[in-house]
This record gives C-alpha cells, structure tokens and sequence, in this order.
C-alpha cells in the first residue's frame, strides 16, 4: 500500500488495506460537515471509487491526497444538491402513502354492492327503474320527468318514492349515515 510515505498502484488489496485504515476518519470527517451517516458511508464510498480509477496518483503523502479527495468529493456533492434543489424536498420517511385506489378487498366489495344494487334495480318495474335512473344519474328534475312522461309531478314522486323504498330493503346498510 504505502512505499516511502507515497501511495502504491492502486490495486484492489492496496485498496481495501486503505479502506481499513482509513474508513472511520473518513467517515468523521463527513460527520463534522454535517452528513448523514448515510451520506458519509456513500461518500465514503464515493473516495474510494475515485481512488480505485487512479493507476498511480504519485503522491508524496498519501492522508493528505485521501482527504483532498474526500473535499473533492464533499464539493461535488454539495453542487449536485444545489442543482437538484435537495434542500427544498420534504423527506418522505415518514409519510404514510395512500393508494388512489382501493384495497383489493375493498374492490371487491364495491363489485359486490354495485352488483347488488344493478339486481335490485332490475326488480323494479321497467317505468319506475327508468324514472329513478333519469333522475339520479342523468340529474333530470321532478319537473323534467313529469313533461318527458307527460304525467303530474305527483306520480313522478310516488315513482321516486316506491324506487328508494324497493332500494332500502333490498340494499345492506352497510355505510349510511
């Protein structure tokens, strides 16, 4: 590894022997500029894969070219999070991700609810199925209804009426409020 004070060729056992000696001041090193244990042990890592490229750095003293090398390393590392605005993202260790979707047990029983409520629609009469329908889903008023089936409003209530009692029995109150 060091020859007269100067480091070898780096080979990989000159390196490992490096990365044993020096591993826990670099990793202090790191710690004093304010990393992460995580950063510094990607750092860290980062020092000897700069090192593990040079053939032969020819260096008089091989600590002081380590820690210029680790500085260097510091450096890039600070330039790189003021590109990416590091500073600005909010840390998502502790955030609890919700799907947009449902569990796929909760898949399922919506399948099933929606399969329940198409069963009890079919069971009502064929006018009083399309009186609802027109009114829930396309937003037909009352009063629409009564023109479209040229009858009082009264009957389109009593159609309304005899639906969503049908509906009540015939659907689970599961999650009425």
């Amino acid at each position: 590894m060091r020859r007269g004070g100067r480091l070898a060729a780096v080979d990989p056992a000159s390196l490992a022997s490096l990365a044993l000696s020096y591993r826990q001041p670099l990793l202090r090193f790191f710690a004093r500029r304010s990393l992460t244990p995580e950063a510094a042990e990607d750092c860290v890592q980062d020092v000897f894969m700069r090192l593990a490229r040079v053939a032969d750095p020819g260096v008089e003293n091989s600590e002081a070219y380590l820690f210029k090398v680790a500085r260097h390393v510091l450096i890039d590392r600070a330039r790189r999070a003021s590109v990416r605005f590091e500073g600005m993202h909010d840390p998502i260790a502790d955030l609890q991700l919700v799907s947009s979707e449902g569990s796929p047990s909760r898949i399922l029983e919506g399948r099933e609810a929606l399969e329940q409520a198409a069963k009890a629609l079919r069971e009502l009469p064929e006018r009083t199925r399309n009186i609802f329908l027109l009114n829930r889903l396309d937003g037909l008023t009352y009063t629409q209804l009564a023109a479209r089936y040229a009858v009082n409003v009264k009957v389109i209530e009593r159609e309304m009426s005899k639906a969503l009692s049908h509906l009540r029995q015939r659907l689970p109150d599961n999650d009425r409020r």
